[in-house]
């Protein structure tokens, strides 16, 4: 790649990152996580819907009256705009923790795998049955 392709914010490169999109969207073995890579996109998707729900709150207020209109674009409607927004970052960031946890626990429990297999049985307890003694 050139210069200019690099430059262009990747756009070149797009036909690319759909296909590969759509091959780990329908990929029947999980063998890739895809979810969080497509969080940008839904928190995007996430502030353009809080944007039109509140376009459509105040229009809404402007229809029944002024007072109404002016108080949703100039108060509710920023405020509800900044919440919903929020929300959502919180949702989003919640689902990459959990991705990532995850990842960790499963490259830990490989880790604990290795170091627990050269230990010795440790026997924490004695049971207090003698030899020949029946179970019941």
């Amino acid at each position: 790649m050139n210069g200019e392709e690099e430059g262009a914010g990747g756009w070149m490169s797009l036909p690319g990152r759909v296909r590969e999109y759509l091959r780990n969207l329908f990929d029947l073995q999980f063998k890739q996580l895809l979810t969080p890579r497509m969080l940008p996109t839904l928190f995007m998707l996430a502030i353009l819907a809080s944007a039109l729900w509140v376009l459509a709150y105040v229009a809404d207020g402007f229809s029944v009256s002024l007072y109404r209109g002016l108080l949703r674009l100039l108060l509710l409607g920023p405020s509800a705009f900044l919440i919903l927004v929020t929300l959502a970052r919180i949702t989003l960031e919640l689902c990459l923790a959990i991705f990532r946890l995850a990842a960790h626990a499963s490259r830990m429990a490989g880790h604990t795998e290795d170091i627990a297999g050269g230990l010795p049985r440790i026997q924490f307890w004695k049971t207090g049955r003698k030899r020949g003694d029946d179970e019941f």
